[in-house]
């Protein structure tokens, strides 16, 4: 049995990973974490009261699921590589120091770091390898996202991962060719610039299109989600993955192999 924990319970990522690990015979919630003054604190979560205490209660899990705010998962991530445990996390929107942070705890525990724990999403990113490499020449690449009204980071983590993935495929530098939306008079595109493009608005759990298109055709790769449940549903995968391995940053691609 493995116990995790979920940073940000009461959060709509926190109830998809809780009513995923809850019906999964193999994971047992342990600790449910809110941010201290949250309402739900001692409320029911599964089994477990929810608290604002990670420190006194790093004991009781042997994975940390975290879906919250940079700060907020960095600060954790001080306190589970102090105890030795793990990690499998799911926060956007880091800094480049904040990826050098956990790029050192890495070397401390292992850890599992994912832009999106969606299956489909990962065979994505696996499509865009393989056939980059055919079209980079004659094709000009665009890539549009969609989410909720509510999403804090735009672009979405998924969207420049995909855009770092065509970038390292094309082998250009992905700062130096990125562009983040148009506007202007005068915008004759180069081909080897990469558009992304951020769209919020409604309920929209997550779209993304990758746009391949030459003078004489267009190609869409295309990944819509419906739930939440998708991205909960590859986050239990990557705790049950991450128990017994050596320190190291794990991707989802190391949990499904490919």
């Amino acid at each position: 049995m493995i116990k995790i924990g979920i940073a940000g319970a009461n959060g709509r990522m926190g109830t998809a990973i809780g009513a995923c690990a809850s019906k999964d015979d193999k994971i047992k919630i342990t600790l449910a974490l809110e941010i201290s003054g949250h309402k739900s604190i001692g409320s029911d979560f599964y089994g477990v009261k929810i608290t604002d205490n990670l420190k006194d209660n790093i004991d009781a899990i042997d994975v940390f699921i975290d879906f919250t705010k940079p700060q907020a998962t960095i600060a954790n991530l001080k306190i589970i590589s102090k105890h030795k445990k793990t990690a499998v996390i799911g926060t956007t929107g880091f800094n480049e120091n904040e990826l050098k942070i956990i790029k050192e705890y890495s070397g401390k525990i292992p850890l599992v770091l994912s832009s999106n724990y969606s299956v489909g999403v990962n065979t994505m990113w696996k499509i865009l390898k393989d056939i980059t490499p055919i079209l980079k020449d004659d094709y000009d690449i665009d890539i549009v996202e969609s989410h909720h009204k509510n999403k804090k980071d735009a672009p979405s983590g998924t969207a420049i991962t995909c855009g770092k993935i065509i970038a390292e495929t094309k082998k250009i530098d992905f700062e130096k060719n990125v562009i983040f939306g148009r506007e202007g008079r005068e915008n004759e595109r180069p081909r080897d610039q990469i558009g992304i493009l951020a769209v919020r608005g409604g309920g929209v759990i997550g779209e993304h299109t990758i746009i391949y298109a030459s003078d004489g055709d267009k190609l869409e790769i295309k990944h819509t989600a419906f739930s939440r449940e998708t991205f909960a549903i590859g986050a239990i995968k990557a705790a049950k993955f991450i128990i017994g391995k050596k320190p190291g940053l794990y991707s989802m691609a190391d949990v499904l192999g490919i």
